[in-house]
C-alpha cells in the first residue's frame, strides 16, 4: 500500500508523513498509529496480529478455540525514520524521534530519541550520539534543485 491507501484503510497517520514506495500493513490497519513527520521507507512491514495462531486453530478441539487469534495496536511515534525492509511486529511501540535501521525486526518497544537496528532490533545509540558520530559526513543539500544537487554530489563524492 502507499500512503494514501493506508490513510483510507483506517490507519491513524499524522501530518507531514512520507512513504517511500509501498509498504505492507497488517489486516487491521485501524490498529496502526503513525505520528507526525515520520518517514517510512520501501517494503516496510507493519503488523497488527500474530498469524502463528493459525496453528492453534488447526488443532482446535472446540468452536471457541477455532477462533483463536492475537491482535495488538502497533504505534510509531513522531519524527521517526523506518528504514527499508524493516518489520514491525504487532504490539510494538516505537517512541518519538527514532531511527530504525534497514532490515530490522522490531519485536519489542523502542525508546524515544534512539537509533535502533538488528534482528532482533535493539538500541544502538542515542540520537545525540548518532549526530555526533556522523557530523563530519553531513551534507546540506536537501532543497537543492536536482541538477545542482547532482553536480554537487558528483564533485564532492569523487
Amino acid at each position: 500500500m502507499n500512503g494514501n491507501e493506508i490513510l483510507k484503510s483506517g490507519a491513524k497517520i499524522g501530518k507531514n508523513c512520507s512513504f517511500i514506495g509501498d509498504i505492507v500493513i497488517g489486516s487491521e490497519p485501524y490498529l496502526i498509529t503513525i505520528g507526525d513527520n515520520t518517514t517510512i521507507s520501501l517494503d516496510v512491514v507493519i503488523n497488527t496480529h500474530d498469524g502463528a495462531t493459525r496453528v492453534l486453530r488447526n488443532l482446535a478441539q472446540n468452536e471457541k478455540e477455532k477462533q483463536t487469534v492475537i491482535y495488538k495496536r502497533t504505534e510509531i511515534g513522531k519524527n521517526c525514520f523506518i528504514g527499508c525492509r524493516a518489520v514491525i511486529l504487532a504490539g510494538v511501540k516505537i517512541g518519538d524521534n527514532c531511527i530504525i535501521g534497514a532490515g530490522s525486526i522490531v519485536s519489542k518497544n523502542m525508546p524515544s530519541n534512539s537509533v535502533c537496528a538488528g534482528n532482533p532490533c535493539r538500541v544502538i545509540c542515542s540520537l545525540e550520539e548518532y549526530k555526533e558520530k556522523h557530523k563530519d559526513e553531513f551534507l546540506y543539500c536537501v532543497n537543492m534543485p536536482y541538477d545542482k544537487k547532482q553536480n554537487y554530489l558528483l564533485e564532492i563524492l569523487k
